[in-house]
């Protein structure tokens, strides 16, 4: 009776988070790069579109050659008929896999850190969806079909290639390896977590799990995943297509500025986690707490190695593009700053609920660790007390999500009656004429025609670093909109 209270508690929560993203992501429109991937370039049949438009990427664009394939395959767009709130529903159908599939591994990684634990998994699973929900909103992986099939699924992939890994090592059932090899292709051949999946599957293989390494015979079946991951980032991170790419942003990469930028990046984002973001510290306090109440004792240098795992992956994650681009600059796409952030939150919580397990091995009564467990209980309602206070509380994501709800109908009623007027047209150059351009909200992600500019790309265009494509989707010789006063 027990648990059930608890899992009806924690079903309340999770609705309580995800219902006001949900609503953001009901009122999506199709958007930028949406049209391109939607485009009948390459063939009229979908499944030879989809290959040849993942061959022409490979060659001139990117080498996300899987993820492109799939992309275009099952693309909304490929329907020709206005999607309205359907749309909608597809990104909220993707973030819940998403969700499903995060949910799942971080599921199996705690099991294997408390095991023996009297601390329930889930408790743990729930408040780390929590600080990933409500500490910042990334409209281009839970608004955007592109953003979200090209980062958000990965990403979610990749935390189940580490599951099927700790899953495999604990039971040595097939199906596990099979898994881990087959859900680890996507990130593999993705240039941003083609490094992370093989550094951390090397960590549990040979690091976690060192003592399954019992003769060559293993260490080979251990490492045929790991050849298959180098292959496929070979294949992405090689690709002419990159190079074409690169060539376009006019700029001469050092890879030692690209890794000062980084660290200044990681720097900045905790700053700003631990600063301004006073419900995601509670919530990294209850981990430290909950690390102690485990009355399990850590290795001391389980702390630091998280703290390695996490700076390494994020430095393999974002290296390709901060490199690639030459940034100089803390700004980066929002979609890049979901991985980074996913990964480094994450990261946080571990190392905090390492933290809280390393205290008991410091050798203290009970009667310390009530005290300390009273502490830290006290400094989350302290933190709670000064956020509501200082109105931060107004920075959590579906706090903010209401309070914009009125902003975020009224963009998508105003650019879904532009894409329904483009695809009603009968005219070949369409000119959308409107008063103005409702406010900008961060969660709402716009069609991306601008006023200053102009769609008239050629009807074979396979896709434009110049301008978006949808006159090339809706067959419009020329389409821009006008802002009147």
């Amino acid at each position: 009776m027990k648990n059930k209270k608890r899992e009806i508690l924690l079903t309340i929560a999770y609705i309580i988070i995800t219902i006001p993203m949900i609503f953001s992501m009901y009122n999506s429109v199709p958007a930028s790069d949406d049209f391109a991937f939607g485009s009948r370039t390459i063939s009229d049949n979908i499944f030879l579109d989809a290959i040849g438009y993942s061959a022409w990427n490979w060659l001139y664009h990117s080498g996300r050659w899987l993820t492109f394939f799939f992309q275009k395959l099952i693309n909304p767009l490929n329907t020709y008929t206005h999607l309205g709130r359907v749309y909608g529903i597809w990104m909220i159908c993707v973030f819940l896999i998403v969700m499903a599939l995060l949910m799942y591994s971080l599921t199996i990684i705690y099991a294997k850190i408390m095991s023996n634990s009297r601390i329930k998994t889930s408790i743990l699973v729930f408040f780390t969806i929590a600080i990933l929900f409500t500490t910042y909103y990334y409209v281009e992986a839970y608004n955007w079909y592109i953003g979200a099939t090209a980062y958000a699924i990965p990403f979610g992939l990749l935390m189940l290639t580490l599951a099927f890994s700790i899953r495999y090592e604990e039971t040595s059932e097939k199906k596990y390896y099979v898994g881990l090899i087959l859900s680890g292709l996507i990130p593999a051949t993705n240039e941003f977590l083609d490094v992370p999946i093989g550094l951390l599957y090397l960590y549990i293989v040979f690091y976690v799990y060192r003592k399954n390494i019992k003769d060559k015979k293993v260490i080979v079946n251990r490492i045929i995943p790991l050849i298959v991951y180098v292959l496929c980032g070979i294949s992405a991170v090689f690709a002419p297509g990159n190079f074409v790419r690169q060539d376009g942003y006019d700029v001469h990469p050092s890879a030692t500025l690209a890794i000062k930028q980084i660290i200044i990046d990681i720097i900045v984002r905790i700053k700003d986690i631990l600063l301004h973001h006073p419900l995601a510290l509670v919530i990294l306090m209850i981990f430290f707490v909950l690390g102690i109440k485990s009355e399990l004792t850590n290795k001391w240098y389980e702390a630091i190695i998280t703290i390695i795992l996490t700076v390494a992956t994020i430095f393999g994650t974002i290296f390709p593009y901060v490199y690639g681009r030459a940034m100089t600059t803390t700004y980066l796409d929002v979609r890049m700053q979901y991985l980074v952030d996913y990964v480094l939150l994450i990261g946080m919580c571990i190392f905090c609920l390492r933290l809280g397990m390393n205290a008991n091995g410091c050798g203290i009564n009970k009667v310390s660790k009530i005290i300390k467990i009273a502490v830290g209980s006290f400094a989350c309602f302290v933190i709670l007390v000064v956020a509501i206070h200082g109105d931060a509380y107004k920075k959590i994501v579906p706090i903010d999500i209401v309070r914009n709800r009125a902003l975020i109908r009224e963009s998508y009623y105003f650019w879904d009656d532009v894409i329904r007027e483009i695809e009603n047209s009968k005219e070949d150059e369409v000119v959308i004429v409107r008063k103005q351009e409702p406010e900008w909200t961060p969660y709402f992600l716009y069609m991306g025609i601008v006023e200053e500019d102009v769609y008239d790309e050629s009807f074979d265009t396979v896709y434009s670093s110049r301008v978006i494509l949808p006159n090339v989707y809706y067959k419009k010789n020329d389409l821009r909109i006008e802002y009147i006063n």
